[in-house]
């Protein structure tokens, strides 16, 4: 057998035993894993009806890999979109390291202490968060990354993106940092990043932002990346205390806000405000009715300086407390008959029904307790080895691009809890999903540098006996 064959080989096994793991979830579950908004992104890709309250691309995407035939197919193609990726990261990371065996060794290692394939068994836009961060590093890093396969990885960056909402702001935060620190710090100058593939990704993650809508526009939902996004907004508002302070100052006698009259009966948090079945918005008239309302209430709040330190402080709280809500089981519940995912499943897979029916989500039989407590251990370990490795003199030990890898990844972790939690909810689910590429990083690159790292404290215990 010739080199490149045994490559191509090796590449081909690496890629199918990462997706078997990746879906080792559902194959556990018996069945995919849904969320409560499962249902409607099925609804959307088969309708190619455009959501009020999210991007109708997951949808489309669920409608094309399940080849309208099984949902089995869905998760298979994420974790195969996924594997791939994996495998590029470690060529870069790894170049002249590691046997393949031992990375792909280090790679299932960490999928299993973090439940990274939780998120890839679900159906849910969530892991393309971690797809298309991973997907930006590489084409901001990877130099061998050329021709076709850059175009690949250009337009899955921008599926990613339109996939999920946040992903638009995650990755235009990443981009941003990234531009700071190459305006202030010299990166393109020290060739850490190349001024052609900073180009190409800002370009894309724009680009994005004027995608979404249009897609949406053709579909007949409107030039908008989501129709509903005041309504968000509004729940961070009220959980916030905002919004409270607000009404306080501006419920008058002669005040027009319908919102006034529930004042003393708002929900403390967002979850209820928004879905419960006796909303307030729902009190009166729904989201679209009480839409010019809430955006203009939104429009006093935003252009009045005296809200200001209210709404920085929440933001860094929310921020905070997303960092630290780490947790796998997040809206795996049973949704079983009259819920949307079953109605779904039973419209457009009716003989996948029984095998849903009897998975141990739908039977209230998944634990995750075992699994929090590894991915606890998994994170607090990767939170002290990101402090040496980047905080103390063992970073000279590292690679440039090792370096910027973990920098990179860290502001992505970073962005995404500014993102879901500043504009939306501090849910476990929002962050888990993509945290798992911290200690998937810092795994390969301590492996990769061992050698290096151990030789440097042993030069350093020398020198120091040396002085005694």
């Amino acid at each position: 057998m010739n080199r490149t064959l045994r490559e191509r080989s090796s590449t081909l096994v690496f890629v199918l035993l990462c997706a078997l793991v990746l879906i080792g979830p559902a194959l556990y579950n018996g069945f995919p894993l849904v969320t409560s908004d499962s249902g409607a992104y099925i609804n959307s890709g088969f309708h190619a009806d455009v959501p009020d309250d999210r991007p109708v691309t997951y949808g489309l995407f669920i409608w094309a890999s399940s080849l309208t035939f099984s949902l089995w197919f869905v998760i298979l193609a994420q974790a195969l979109v996924l594997a791939a990726v994996l495998l590029r990261c470690l060529r870069l990371l790894a170049p002249a390291g590691l046997p393949l065996g031992w990375q792909l060794l280090l790679t299932l290692l960490t999928l299993w202490a973090t439940g990274a394939g939780w998120f890839c068994s679900q159906l849910m836009p969530d892991i393309f968060t971690a797809i298309g961060l991973l997907t930006l590093a590489l084409l901001l890093l990877d130099g061998e990354l050329r021709g076709f396969w850059r175009g690949a990885a250009l337009l899955l960056l921008l599926a990613s993106a339109m996939m999920h909402s946040s992903n638009l702001l995650i990755y235009t935060l990443v981009v941003a940092v990234l531009l700071v620190c190459v305006f202030s710090q010299h990166l393109v100058r020290r060739q850490l990043i190349r001024k052609a593939a900073l180009v190409q990704v800002t370009s894309m993650v724009l680009l994005s932002w004027v995608a979404l809508p249009s897609l949406h526009a053709a579909l007949g939902g409107g030039f908008a990346v989501s129709r509903s996004s005041y309504m968000f907004v509004m729940g961070r508002l009220l959980e916030s205390g905002v919004l409270d302070k607000f009404l306080t100052k501006n419920c008058t006698a002669e005040s027009q806000y319908r919102l006034c009259q529930f004042r003393d009966k708002l929900p403390n948090d967002a979850i209820t405000f928004l879905w419960d079945a006796n909303s307030v918005p729902g009190q009166t008239g729904g989201w679209e009715a009480n839409r010019a309302e809430y955006e203009e209430i939104i429009r006093n709040v935003l252009t009045h300086p005296r809200y200001y330190p209210a709404l920085a402080s929440e933001a860094v709280q929310a921020t905070l407390r997303q960092l630290a809500s780490n947790s796998h089981g997040d809206g795996l519940f049973a949704y079983r008959e009259n819920s949307n995912p079953y109605w779904k499943v039973q419209e457009y897979f009716n003989y996948e029904l029984r095998e849903y029916l009897s998975s141990l989500q739908q039977t209230s039989r998944l634990t995750f307790t075992d699994l929090n407590e590894r991915l606890n251990l998994t994170l607090l370990l990767t939170t002290a080895a990101l402090l040496l490795l980047l905080g103390t003199p063992l970073r000279q030990h590292l690679s440039p691009t090792a370096r910027l890898w973990l920098v990179i990844c860290l502001t992505g972790v970073v962005a995404n809890a500014g993102v879901t939690g500043g504009l939306a909810n501090v849910l476990s689910r929002l962050q888990t999903r993509v945290v798992w590429v911290l200690p998937w990083s810092v795994l390969l690159i301590v492996a990769s540098h061992a050698p290096a790292l151990v030789a440097a404290q042993r030069r350093k215990f020398k020198l120091f006996q040396k002085t005694l």
